[in-house]
């Protein structure tokens, strides 16, 4: 298995005979100078499951609604939401509720909450979940609002957070935000989540090219026996047994 940070919040995993790919906004090169999505990705033979989480356009490009005439072995799996903006169609994908599930003969999906638009996945395979928060996280926003409308904020985290706990056992992997927007504590849903729900492996997202800032979170993670895995460039791959 392998997995390959792509850009903002998109994730490409690939596993033996299938690929996910999380959120894509904008591609990025190959070391060949090949873009990773659209010379690589869709010209490989094995299936592909393009996951959503919402509509806001750094999460939703939709030029993906393409690929499928030149891919034809391809799923699209979304957020409910994105129907409900508008810029889908009844056609164009499968749409999750939250608490929906998704399952066929390779892998499960469920669907989650977000602490912003659409939802969140949770993927199943090989007894292995994999998480993708999409824009889930603790937007508190400490230093900007009033403390109760930042504790408002965080209470709505924390509720969502919850529900994944109740459900989840251990996560192989999580891919979740760690925004340096937020101040000084912009690390603080990343370790509280981490906190609540063991993690093996965990991979950040949507901090723009903060690298330095965001690999802070390693020290941290590592209090939680999570493996924090740097990131230094688009493009960047981490190869599982």
């Amino acid at each position: 298995m392998t997995i390959t940070y792509i850009y903002h919040s998109c994730y490409l995993i690939e596993f033996d005979g299938f690929s996910v790919l999380f959120d894509y906004y904008k591609d990025t090169p190959r070391e060949d100078g090949s873009d990773w999505v659209k010379d690589y990705l869709l010209n490989k033979a094995e299936e592909l499951y393009v996951l959503c989480s919402h509509s806001h356009y750094d999460h939703f490009n939709p030029e993906i609604l393409s690929w499928r005439e030149r891919k034809k072995n391809i799923r699209y799996i979304f957020s409910r939401e994105l129907w409900e903006s508008g810029k889908t169609a009844d056609g164009d994908a499968l749409y999750l509720e939250k608490e929906e599930v998704y399952r066929d003969h390779r892998l499960t999906i469920k669907a989650f909450g977000s602490t912003d638009a659409g939802g969140s996945f949770l993927v199943e395979y090989n007894n292995r979940q994999f998480f993708h928060a999409g824009d889930l996280n603790n937007w508190h926003w400490k230093e900007e609002v009033s403390t109760e409308e930042a504790l408002s904020y965080e209470n709505y985290f924390l509720c969502e957070l919850e529900l994944l706990a109740e459900q989840v056992g251990r996560l192989y992997l999580a891919m979740f935000p760690v925004d340096p927007r937020l101040g000084r504590y912009f690390m603080r849903g990343a370790e509280q989540f981490v906190s609540r729900i063991k993690t093996d492996h965990f991979l950040p997202m949507h901090f723009g090219e903060n690298w330095d800032k965001v690999n802070l979170f390693e020290e941290i993670a590592a209090r939680y026996d999570c493996q924090f895995l740097p990131l230094s460039h688009y493009g960047q791959s981490f190869t599982f047994e």
